[in-house]
Protein backbone atom coordinates (compact mmCIF):
# COMPACT_ATOMS: atom_id res chain seq x y z
CA UNK A 1 0.00 0.00 0.00
CA UNK A 2 1.42 3.38 -0.99
CA UNK A 3 1.68 6.25 1.48
CA UNK A 4 -1.01 8.10 -0.49
CA UNK A 5 -3.40 5.19 0.01
CA UNK A 6 -2.50 4.57 3.65
CA UNK A 7 -4.15 7.58 5.28
CA UNK A 8 -7.64 7.09 3.74
CA UNK A 9 -7.40 3.37 4.53
CA UNK A 10 -6.62 4.10 8.19
CA UNK A 11 -9.39 6.71 8.38
CA UNK A 12 -11.81 4.17 6.95
CA UNK A 13 -10.89 1.57 9.59
CA UNK A 14 -11.44 4.10 12.39
CA UNK A 15 -14.76 5.22 10.88
CA UNK A 16 -16.00 1.63 10.75
CA UNK A 17 -15.08 1.06 14.39
CA UNK A 18 -16.92 4.25 15.32
CA UNK A 19 -19.92 2.81 13.49
CA UNK A 20 -19.50 -0.42 15.50
CA UNK A 21 -19.61 1.46 18.80
CA UNK A 22 -16.05 2.56 19.64
CA UNK A 23 -16.22 6.15 20.88
CA UNK A 24 -13.42 7.62 18.80
CA UNK A 25 -13.48 11.36 18.15
CA UNK A 26 -15.30 12.38 15.00
CA UNK A 27 -18.69 13.45 13.66
CA UNK A 28 -21.53 12.57 16.02
CA UNK A 29 -23.33 9.29 15.37
CA UNK A 30 -26.82 8.59 16.63
CA UNK A 31 -28.19 5.25 17.71
CA UNK A 32 -30.49 4.89 14.72
CA UNK A 33 -29.94 1.99 12.29
CA UNK A 34 -26.86 2.71 10.21
CA UNK A 35 -27.61 3.88 6.67
CA UNK A 36 -26.29 1.95 3.71
CA UNK A 37 -24.88 -1.56 3.69
CA UNK A 38 -24.41 -3.66 6.85
CA UNK A 39 -20.98 -3.62 8.47
CA UNK A 40 -18.69 -6.47 7.40
CA UNK A 41 -17.26 -7.11 10.84
CA UNK A 42 -14.91 -9.95 9.88
CA UNK A 43 -13.19 -7.97 7.13
CA UNK A 44 -12.98 -5.03 9.54
CA UNK A 45 -10.93 -7.27 11.84
CA UNK A 46 -8.59 -8.16 9.00
CA UNK A 47 -8.20 -4.50 8.07
CA UNK A 48 -7.58 -3.64 11.73
CA UNK A 49 -4.69 -6.13 11.81
CA UNK A 50 -3.25 -4.40 8.73
CA UNK A 51 -3.75 -0.93 10.25
CA UNK A 52 -2.61 -1.63 13.81
CA UNK A 53 1.07 -0.89 13.17
CA UNK A 54 0.12 2.66 12.18
CA UNK A 55 -2.65 3.43 14.72
CA UNK A 56 -1.51 2.42 18.19
CA UNK A 57 -4.92 2.82 19.88
CA UNK A 58 -6.43 0.18 17.59
CA UNK A 59 -4.81 -2.64 19.54
CA UNK A 60 -6.46 -1.87 22.87
CA UNK A 61 -9.81 -0.66 21.55
CA UNK A 62 -10.21 -3.65 19.22
CA UNK A 63 -9.35 -6.07 22.04
CA UNK A 64 -11.79 -4.28 24.35
CA UNK A 65 -14.61 -4.45 21.80
CA UNK A 66 -13.96 -8.13 21.13
CA UNK A 67 -13.86 -8.92 24.85
CA UNK A 68 -17.34 -7.42 25.33
CA UNK A 69 -18.95 -8.29 22.00
CA UNK A 70 -17.09 -11.35 20.74
CA UNK A 71 -20.38 -13.23 20.36
CA UNK A 72 -21.13 -10.99 17.38
CA UNK A 73 -18.14 -12.22 15.36
CA UNK A 74 -18.87 -14.96 12.80
CA UNK A 75 -15.97 -17.18 13.73
CA UNK A 76 -16.12 -19.80 10.94
CA UNK A 77 -16.06 -17.04 8.34
CA UNK A 78 -13.32 -15.09 10.12
CA UNK A 79 -11.13 -18.19 10.12
CA UNK A 80 -11.77 -18.73 6.40
CA UNK A 81 -10.98 -15.09 5.58
CA UNK A 82 -7.72 -15.27 7.51
CA UNK A 83 -6.62 -18.29 5.51
CA UNK A 84 -7.68 -16.81 2.16
CA UNK A 85 -7.05 -13.07 2.51
CA UNK A 86 -4.72 -12.11 5.38
CA UNK A 87 -1.04 -11.66 4.62
CA UNK A 88 1.51 -13.46 6.79
CA UNK A 89 2.86 -10.18 8.22
CA UNK A 90 -0.58 -9.35 9.65
CA UNK A 91 -1.16 -12.65 11.46
CA UNK A 92 0.69 -11.71 14.65
CA UNK A 93 -1.19 -8.44 15.35
CA UNK A 94 -4.55 -10.16 14.91
CA UNK A 95 -3.48 -13.16 16.99
CA UNK A 96 -2.30 -10.89 19.80
CA UNK A 97 -5.48 -8.83 19.84
CA UNK A 98 -7.67 -11.97 19.89
CA UNK A 99 -5.60 -13.43 22.73
CA UNK A 100 -5.85 -10.16 24.65
CA UNK A 101 -9.63 -10.13 24.20
CA UNK A 102 -10.11 -13.69 25.45
CA UNK A 103 -7.39 -13.78 28.12
CA UNK A 104 -9.76 -14.26 31.10
CA UNK A 105 -12.40 -16.28 29.23
CA UNK A 106 -13.08 -19.98 29.71
CA UNK A 107 -13.65 -21.49 27.25
CA UNK A 108 -11.55 -19.19 25.11
CA UNK A 109 -13.93 -17.60 22.64
CA UNK A 110 -11.56 -17.32 19.68
CA UNK A 111 -9.67 -20.59 20.16
CA UNK A 112 -10.90 -21.97 16.84
CA UNK A 113 -9.64 -18.84 15.05
CA UNK A 114 -6.28 -18.34 16.77
CA UNK A 115 -5.03 -21.78 15.72
CA UNK A 116 -4.73 -20.67 12.06
CA UNK A 117 -2.67 -17.58 12.93
CA UNK A 118 1.13 -17.61 13.01
CA UNK A 119 3.61 -15.57 15.10
CA UNK A 120 5.82 -12.99 13.42
CA UNK A 121 8.73 -14.56 11.54
CA UNK A 122 11.21 -12.43 13.48
CA UNK A 123 10.56 -10.52 16.73
CA UNK A 124 9.60 -6.91 16.06
CA UNK A 125 7.82 -3.93 17.62
CA UNK A 126 4.11 -3.90 16.87
CA UNK A 127 4.02 -0.19 16.14
CA UNK A 128 5.75 1.27 13.08
CA UNK A 129 6.54 4.48 15.01
CA UNK A 130 9.31 2.58 16.85
CA UNK A 131 11.13 1.51 13.70
CA UNK A 132 14.69 2.88 13.44
CA UNK A 133 14.59 3.88 17.14
CA UNK A 134 16.83 1.31 18.86
CA UNK A 135 16.43 2.75 22.36
CA UNK A 136 12.62 2.71 22.17
CA UNK A 137 12.66 -0.77 20.64
CA UNK A 138 14.81 -1.99 23.55
CA UNK A 139 12.32 -0.53 26.04
CA UNK A 140 9.38 -2.10 24.19
CA UNK A 141 11.17 -5.46 24.12
CA UNK A 142 11.90 -5.31 27.85
CA UNK A 143 8.25 -4.54 28.64
CA UNK A 144 6.75 -7.10 26.28
CA UNK A 145 3.80 -9.01 27.72
CA UNK A 146 3.28 -12.76 27.71
CA UNK A 147 0.93 -12.33 24.75
CA UNK A 148 3.54 -10.31 22.88
CA UNK A 149 6.14 -12.97 23.55
CA UNK A 150 3.87 -15.66 22.15
CA UNK A 151 3.29 -13.72 18.92
CA UNK A 152 6.87 -12.40 18.70
CA UNK A 153 5.85 -8.75 18.76
CA UNK A 154 6.83 -6.14 21.33
CA UNK A 155 3.65 -4.98 23.06
CA UNK A 156 2.86 -3.93 26.63
CA UNK A 157 0.35 -5.77 28.79
CA UNK A 158 -2.15 -2.92 29.16
CA UNK A 159 -5.64 -3.22 30.70
CA UNK A 160 -8.75 -3.15 28.56
CA UNK A 161 -10.71 0.10 28.61
CA UNK A 162 -14.47 -0.59 28.47
CA UNK A 163 -15.24 3.12 28.80
CA UNK A 164 -14.27 3.57 25.13
CA UNK A 165 -17.32 1.53 24.07
CA UNK A 166 -20.88 2.64 23.58
CA UNK A 167 -23.58 0.64 25.37
CA UNK A 168 -24.74 -2.65 23.87
CA UNK A 169 -28.20 -1.16 23.32
CA UNK A 170 -26.72 1.56 21.08
CA UNK A 171 -24.71 -0.97 19.07
CA UNK A 172 -27.64 -3.36 18.60
CA UNK A 173 -30.01 -0.58 17.58
CA UNK A 174 -27.53 0.77 15.04
CA UNK A 175 -26.82 -2.71 13.64
CA UNK A 176 -29.95 -4.89 13.88
CA UNK A 177 -28.13 -7.78 12.19
CA UNK A 178 -25.80 -7.92 15.20
CA UNK A 179 -28.75 -9.05 17.34
CA UNK A 180 -29.02 -12.32 15.41
CA UNK A 181 -25.26 -12.79 15.51
CA UNK A 182 -25.30 -12.36 19.28
CA UNK A 183 -28.24 -14.74 19.65
CA UNK A 184 -26.33 -17.33 17.61
CA UNK A 185 -23.13 -16.64 19.64
CA UNK A 186 -21.12 -16.42 16.43
CA UNK A 187 -21.81 -19.99 15.35
CA UNK A 188 -21.99 -21.24 11.76
CA UNK A 189 -25.40 -19.64 11.22
CA UNK A 190 -23.76 -16.24 11.75
CA UNK A 191 -21.12 -17.08 9.16
CA UNK A 192 -23.75 -18.21 6.67
CA UNK A 193 -25.72 -14.98 7.05
CA UNK A 194 -22.55 -12.88 6.79
CA UNK A 195 -21.34 -14.76 3.71
CA UNK A 196 -24.68 -14.32 1.97
CA UNK A 197 -24.56 -10.60 2.79
CA UNK A 198 -20.94 -9.89 1.86
CA UNK A 199 -19.31 -12.64 -0.22
CA UNK A 200 -20.00 -12.55 -3.93
CA UNK A 201 -21.42 -15.82 -5.24
CA UNK A 202 -21.88 -17.35 -1.77
CA UNK A 203 -25.56 -18.05 -2.44
CA UNK A 204 -25.01 -19.72 -5.81
CA UNK A 205 -25.01 -23.19 -4.28
CA UNK A 206 -24.64 -25.02 -0.99
CA UNK A 207 -21.07 -25.86 -1.96
CA UNK A 208 -20.24 -22.20 -2.66
CA UNK A 209 -21.82 -21.22 0.65
CA UNK A 210 -19.82 -23.87 2.51
CA UNK A 211 -16.60 -22.53 1.00
CA UNK A 212 -17.46 -18.91 1.83
CA UNK A 213 -18.74 -19.49 5.36
CA UNK A 214 -16.01 -21.87 6.46
CA UNK A 215 -18.19 -24.88 7.29
CA UNK A 216 -18.50 -28.31 5.75
CA UNK A 217 -21.31 -28.93 3.28
CA UNK A 218 -23.13 -31.17 5.80
CA UNK A 219 -22.80 -28.54 8.54
CA UNK A 220 -24.05 -25.81 6.23
CA UNK A 221 -27.03 -27.86 5.09
CA UNK A 222 -28.06 -28.50 8.71
CA UNK A 223 -27.65 -24.82 9.61
CA UNK A 224 -29.68 -23.82 6.54
CA UNK A 225 -32.51 -26.07 7.74
CA UNK A 226 -32.73 -23.96 10.89
CA UNK A 227 -32.35 -20.62 9.09
CA UNK A 228 -35.00 -21.52 6.54
CA UNK A 229 -37.40 -22.72 9.24
CA UNK A 230 -37.10 -19.37 11.04
CA UNK A 231 -37.45 -17.29 7.86
CA UNK A 232 -33.90 -15.99 7.54
CA UNK A 233 -33.08 -17.66 4.24
CA UNK A 234 -34.89 -19.32 1.35
CA UNK A 235 -33.53 -22.18 -0.77
CA UNK A 236 -34.53 -22.30 -4.42
CA UNK A 237 -34.09 -25.84 -5.68
CA UNK A 238 -33.89 -26.77 -9.34
CA UNK A 239 -32.26 -29.37 -11.56
CA UNK A 240 -29.26 -27.05 -11.81
CA UNK A 241 -28.76 -27.08 -8.04
CA UNK A 242 -29.76 -25.08 -4.97
CA UNK A 243 -29.53 -21.31 -4.77
CA UNK A 244 -29.78 -19.63 -1.36
CA UNK A 245 -31.39 -16.25 -0.80
CA UNK A 246 -30.90 -14.09 2.28
CA UNK A 247 -34.24 -12.77 3.56
CA UNK A 248 -34.81 -9.63 5.58
CA UNK A 249 -35.95 -10.74 9.01
CA UNK A 250 -38.26 -8.56 11.08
Amino acid sequence: MTQADLEPFLDGVIDRWRDAGVAYDGPALDGKPAPGSPLDLERLLLDSARAMRHVARLYNTTATWLHDFGDIVAKHRLRRLIVDELGADDHAPLGAVLDCAQEDQNPREFASVVVVLKPARTPMPLFAALEDKPRLIAIAKANTSRIGTRWRIYIDDEPLRPKVLRPASWIMKRHPDFVLRADFKGDLRSSILASLAFDEGAGDSELALARASGGSRAQVRKALDNLEMTGRVRRHRSKAGTRIELLKFK
